[in-house]
């Protein structure tokens, strides 16, 4: 009787593993099935709610972040975009007004077959006469513009395929993020193709058997998915970025195989000193479990802190990286005890002989190797890899932290190749300071007046690159208005820096400030 009761309590310990991580010991099979549901639950709810971006308007913070809101409350949005096309000479000689009435009208014809745009514009030489710029708007509104856009790379590939001996680029701000979406998306399933097997790959020489390798892959790879779905639905609250698949993707990885890699490695070696599969298991929860569960909460909290920022990007980021690493701690504890106790000692299958070589049973020649001679001087031990890290660490001190711009791209992409030589050609094309102004009717003469005298001043300041009057974009409603005020080279540049803090403190205060409310993006 006594030897019963024994057996009964032996079967009933626990070993101090986390509630969810024993009944998943003692229900393998149902905690696996729950796991599997609640994933599929996750990914069928983010198809069914669909995904909402955060918006341009919605993001930034500062002065910069009230002048968006209010252009985003406008609804410039709704205003039709525009594309054009730049036109040089191959041999960089100055372009005759004959070839750029010929590609005009060929563009027209062109464009006008696609039936999403508008006929061009008459043209504009640049000073030096070495290029022209045809611009034309594309129907419908500039949310949708990108969808045109390759019909009207194909009607511009048309007219380059007539004149050889010039250069006729499609170039705008829907081109651009055509471009910038094909890249990211390219560099997205680049980052799918190579992190999974390289991932696979180390893991494979940490415990030098296939099986055991693929479990940590496997609980990163649910959590993922179940993260992708989770997001979409958060995203009705708080809007997602553009690059949080490859945040997904990234966080989902490095803690899906991390949490996995604690569990998997702590049950194999007390399997290895005689537990059986199932005390392995819950030891294993009920230490490296718990260390598993502490470092998640943390991750969490730490990551939380971005909602602190009020920037609607890092916000996303923030709930996308707890969602992920939230479920990743949930399968760890949930479906990863159970999938070692169904698999058992067949977790070790399938040995690949060369790493095992690299192992003396259970533990690793290399660090078996290392860790005795860490062990016998570890102050100079922790002086070579202390030092080591400071000296990694030096460059973080002449880090800084700014907005990336159009210089900051990659210039791999061709179409930036197009942009480097518009600005070029013409310096009012390229970045801006944008004043937004807001008053009862900005079409009035008070703040038209405001506005020109605005222009004036920056021309006259030497800091910008505009010649003749701004552009001006009036809403709908007439009651906000958006000035640009290109500069010349990148936003890193000294000069750059003190146009725009000469527009916010001195020339918008003394114009269009008088007129009405006024902010500088």
């Amino acid at each position: 009787m006594r030897a019963a009761r024994d057996s009964i309590d032996h079967e009933n310990e626990t070993y101090g593993a986390p509630r969810l991580s024993a009944w998943s010991v003692r229900r393998p099979w149902r905690a696996l099935g729950s796991w599997i549901l609640l994933v599929a639950i996750a990914i069928a709810a983010g198809i069914a709610t669909g995904t909402t971006i955060v918006k341009d308007s919605d993001s930034g913070t500062g002065e910069s972040g009230t002048a968006e809101r209010i252009v985003g409350a406008a609804n410039f949005d709704s205003s039709a975009a525009t594309e054009q096309a730049l036109v040089r000479r191959r041999d960089g000689r100055p372009l005759s007004q004959a070839q750029v009435t010929v590609v005009r009208r060929e563009l027209a014809s062109a464009l006008a077959a696609t039936h999403v745009t508008r006929a061009p514009h008459a043209p504009v030489r640049s000073h030096s006469g070495r290029a022209a710029l045809i611009q034309w708007d594309v129907l419908g509104t500039s949310a949708h513009a990108i969808d045109k856009v390759p019909a009207i790379q194909v009607a511009v590939a048309r007219v380059q395929r007539a004149h050889a001996d010039l250069r006729v680029q499609p170039i705008g701000t829907p081109s651009i993020e055509k471009a910038l979406n094909d890249k990211l998306g390219s560099d997205f399933q680049q980052a799918e193709v190579l992190s999974l097997p390289l991932t696979l790959l180390i893991l494979i020489v940490v415990f030098g058997a296939l099986v055991a390798a693929s479990v940590p892959l496997l609980l990163a790879i649910t959590a993922i998915a179940a993260a992708f779905g989770l997001s979409s639905v958060t995203s009705h609250v708080i809007p997602q970025t553009d690059t949080l698949k490859t945040i997904l993707l990234l966080v989902g990885v490095a803690v899906g195989v991390d949490y996995a890699l604690f569990l998997l490695r702590r049950s194999r070696d007390e399997r290895q000193r005689g537990a059986s599969v199932r005390e392995s298991v819950l030891i294993a929860a009920g230490t490296s479990g718990r260390a598993v569960l502490v470092s998640g909460l943390t991750v969490m909290v730490a990551m939380a802190g971005m909602l602190l920022t009020g920037d609607a990007v890092f916000s996303s980021l923030g709930v996308a990286s707890v969602i992920v690493v939230g479920v990743a701690v949930l399968g760890a504890l949930l479906a990863l005890p159970a999938l070692l106790v169904v698999l058992g000692d067949k977790v070790d299958r399938v040995r690949v002989p060369l790493i095992g070589r690299l192992r003396n049973g259970g533990e690793s020649r290399v660090w078996g190797a290392i860790v005795p001679r860490v062990l016998r001087r570890p102050a100079l031990a922790l002086a070579l890899s202390g030092g080591t890290l400071v000296l990694l660490a030096l460059p973080a001190l002449g880090m800084h932290t700014r907005l990336t711009d159009e210089t900051d791209l990659p210039r791999s992409i061709p179409i930036m190749q197009t942009y480097d030589a518009l600005t070029a050609a013409f310096p009012s094309e390229g970045s801006a300071h944008v004043v937004v102004v807001k008053a009862a009717d900005v079409t009035a003469a008070p703040v038209r007046s405001a506005i020109r005298g605005l222009a004036s001043r920056a021309q006259a300041s030497g800091l910008f690159s505009l010649r003749g009057a701004p552009q001006v974009d009036v809403s709908a409603d007439r009651t906000v208005a958006v000035v640009s005020l290109p500069y010349a080279g990148s936003s890193e540049d000294p000069s750059t820096g003190r146009g725009l803090t000469l527009l916010r403190e001195t020339i918008v205060p003394q114009t269009v400030g008088r007129v009405g409310e006024a902010h500088v993006s």
